[in-house]
């Protein structure tokens, strides 16, 4: 049939109306396989994953009271990207996980080389050297030829509290840090889906692992459900670097900082020599402190599972001290850098006054980046998180008959405990001015001996082509300061090194020894009284004992002075040398015997002060125009 063209018109509209319904009618129609109902449990996911990036701490909890959490899985998470030593911090709720990206870890081989790094002796962008046994990075994997070596590492600066402050309870459990370039295990959904090789628990607040990545790098924290004992969140800082870890903390290190002594109320800390070159001094010195310190006494329990943590300790420490002033309890600690002490090399010195007397404390040190010292990359410090030391351990005795004394003028390397009184001597510089004073006036006699001896002669005339006289000067100075200034130790002290002195006189309060003391001590005259009758006169401080000086203070002069001094030294098994001088002791738990800069924190007999090599060149003791009685 012929149609007009305005029923053909009209049938080609019939015919797409008829195909657009089809359409329609396809699209409306159910389908089963594909319907999917949003639950109020997947809202609350979005919801959650989203209140974490922003630091809140709802959490997810699944409707299926039967089961563990570690069983159903955890709440699901977004991604964080992480930019190179960029450190990135989140709250975390007690059973959450968080997951972050580290992208395009994988180099190319012309990178390799540069970013390629030595992994059995590292050093720190701080400036400390770490070898491969001090950093707690075991699981750490040699690069290859395609891929590059990722440092991730994190701090816990903030942990669930306990209920009861006074509780017994363990401390709050640590969170877990795992490292992949499998999404589904370096984020995994449950604790049970970690490998040995990726995963590591945080200790004391600080995790560190590393690992060759060829492509994107999957890190998460995880952190464990509490007991009611507890309360709160973790709060905690992440960062991954291609150049090397950003936090840091040491294990089995040699000890950085030296515990000196202390009294009752006071204690003098120093760190190591900053350097053994003395070209270095000015330089050093002009810088900002290396060093910040945080303290606590071990009765209290605020740093415990935070001791490796930066973040952690300046927020909880009892004590901190740092170059602004502005740490915690900051009054009862001065630091600033010296040069005191043997070799006159510089150091930072932390001086405490106002502690607790029979009480025990730990001092962490901190270093720092300096910004002289700091690598930028890609916008980020590296090792901008500084590194952590491990404890010192400091006392401080129960008696106040010996007084910490420090910054003398004259016997500059004397930093210790001395035979105080406080009746009349209520702080410790005016006692240490009076025994800087008399060590002065005693030298005096020695410089006008040594007026006689011909000191800028020519080399052949010399009385030594090895010494000279400043090298003589030095060693008697440091021989004088150490016998007129003696080490005090309380005379309850169990360290059976320490000599008794002064035991005829009475206490400053006016109490006396008992006889059953008296009669159980050493009768020989010496522990009557004090080495110097100048302690006995002018200090008064009662009872004490003595830490002896070592015997390489006295043979010291003996090797840098002319014989024509007549300046001779004891030996052992002499008579008068057991009450005289003392001996280093291997592996003592107490002092044996003192010599300027000696610290009382345990390191090797030769690691603080070296010995001398030739002790048999000396006879029977002189005491040449020192009048100590």
């Amino acid at each position: 049939m012929h149609l007009s063209p305005l029923q053909s018109r009209m049938a080609a509209s019939l015919a797409a109306s008829l195909t657009l319904l089809g359409l329609y009618l396809l699209l409306i129609s159910p389908r089963p396989a594909m319907a999917l109902e949003v639950s109020p449990i997947d809202d609350m996911l979005l919801e959650d994953s989203h209140q974490l990036l922003v630091g809140t701490e709802t959490s997810y909890e699944p409707d299926f009271a039967l089961f563990d959490r570690g069983i159903v899985g955890r709440a699901q998470f977004e991604l964080v990207d992480l930019r190179n030593n960029v450190p990135v911090a989140l709250n975390l709720s007690p059973g959450q996980s968080m997951c972050f990206r580290m992208r395009g870890t994988g180099t190319t081989e012309g990178d390799n080389a540069e970013s390629a790094r030595d992994i059995g002796s590292d050093k720190n962008e701080s400036g400390h050297e770490v070898s491969d046994e001090e950093l707690p990075h075991s699981r750490e994997r040699r690069q290859d030829a395609t891929g590059r070596l990722v440092y991730v590492s994190a701090n816990t600066c903030l942990q669930p509290n306990r209920v009861s402050p006074d509780a017994t309870t363990l401390d709050p459990p640590q969170l877990t840090l795992s490292v992949s370039e499998s999404e589904e295990a370096g984020c995994p959904e449950t604790l049970r889906d970690f490998t040995q090789d990726e995963m590591t628990v945080f200790n004391e607040g600080a995790a560190m692992m590393s690992l060759n990545a060829t492509k994107d790098l999957f890190i998460g924290i995880t952190a464990p459900n509490i007991s009611t004992d507890f309360q709160g969140i973790w709060n905690y800082e992440v960062a991954a670097s291609t150049d090397d870890f950003y936090h840091s903390y040491t294990v089995n290190a040699t000890t950085e900082l030296l515990w000196m002594d202390s009294d009752s109320t006071s204690a003098l800390l120093v760190s190591r020599n900053l350097t053994s070159n003395h070209d270095d001094t000015q330089q050093i010195m002009s810088r900002d402190l290396p060093y910040e310190l945080f303290v606590e006494n071990n009765s209290s329990r605020t740093m415990n599972g935070v001791r490796h943590s930066f973040c952690g300790m300046e927020k909880v420490a009892q004590i901190s001290a740092n170059q602004a002033g502005n740490g915690r309890s900051n009054n009862l600690v001065r630091t600033r850098m010296t040069t005191r002490g043997p070799g006159g090399f510089p150091k930072q010195e932390f001086y405490f006054d106002g502690l607790n007397a029979s009480s025990t404390y730990s001092g962490i040190l901190y270093k720092k980046t300096s910004s002289s010292a700091a690598r930028r990359q890609e916008g980020g410090v590296v090792g901008g998180g500084g590194v952590v030391f491990e404890p010192t351990i400091f006392q401080t005795p129960g008696g106040s008959t010996c007084r910490m004394i420090t910054d003398l003028e004259f016997c500059n390397e004397t930093e210790y405990s001395v035979p105080g009184n406080l009746d009349r001597f209520n702080n410790n510089t005016e006692l240490a001015r009076q025994y800087d004073n008399y060590a002065r006036r005693m030298y005096s006699n020695f410089e006008k001996v040594m007026m006689q001896i011909p000191c800028e002669t020519g080399p052949t005339n010399r009385y030594s082509l090895a010494r000279n006289c400043d090298d003589c000067a030095n060693a008697y100075k440091r021989w004088l300061c150490t016998v007129s200034i003696p080490r005090c130790e309380e005379f309850a002290s169990p360290n059976r090194f320490a000599v008794t002195r002064n035991i005829l006189q009475a206490f400053p309060n006016g109490t006396t020894l008992t006889d059953e003391q008296s009669n159980s001590l050493d009768p020989r005259m010496t522990t009557n009284t004090s080495r110097n009758s100048f302690i006995d006169t002018q200090i008064q401080p009662g009872p004490y004992r003595e830490v002896l000086p070592c015997e390489e203070v006295c043979y010291e002069v003996v090797q840098s002075c002319p014989a024509a001094i007549g300046f001779m030294c004891p030996l052992p098994g002499m008579i008068g040398f057991d009450l005289s001088y003392g001996r280093r002791q291997e592996g003592a738990s107490s002092m044996a015997c003192n010599f300027p800069g000696e610290a009382r924190t345990q390191i090797s007999a030769a690691g603080f002060v070296p010995r001398s090599n030739n002790m048999l060149g000396a006879g029977l003791l002189v005491t040449l125009l020192l009048l100590l009685r």
